[in-house]
């Protein structure tokens, strides 16, 4: 697999989220950095997790970034990691958790961080 120069993959274990996953995208979308992939992968949820993802497919892609929506069965969030790890092109990575958000400049201070 080739990886996409200056692409940030994030990977999102997600399971039943449905209360917590629109603010997690919602602070991805609104990162100062843009060359962003985000991989949300669906542990086997059975409330409204999926659906929420894929109404913000088109959001993310009005910022000029990815938004891969995947669901498998639950096997747990390790496994879900590893799965979506299956799936990245980016040339960096970075994991957060459906509950989580982060600050507006958080993927572009940590990217200067480590160049």
């Amino acid at each position: 697999m080739s990886y996409e120069k200056g692409l940030v993959s994030i990977i999102s274990p997600c399971y039943n989220s449905e209360k917590y996953i629109f603010r997690m995208l919602d602070s991805v979308r609104k990162q100062t950095y843009k060359k962003i992939e985000m991989i949300c992968v669906d542990d086997g949820s059975d409330d409204d997790t999926g659906r929420i993802i894929e109404q913000n497919i088109d959001k993310f892609e009005e910022e000029g970034m990815r938004l891969i929506y995947i669901k498998k069965n639950h096997a747990g969030q390790a496994a879900a990691i590893n799965y979506g790890l299956k799936h990245i092109h980016g040339e960096y990575l970075t994991t957060i958790d459906s509950d989580d958000f982060y600050a507006p400049q958080s993927i572009e201070k940590r990217l200067q961080a480590l160049l």
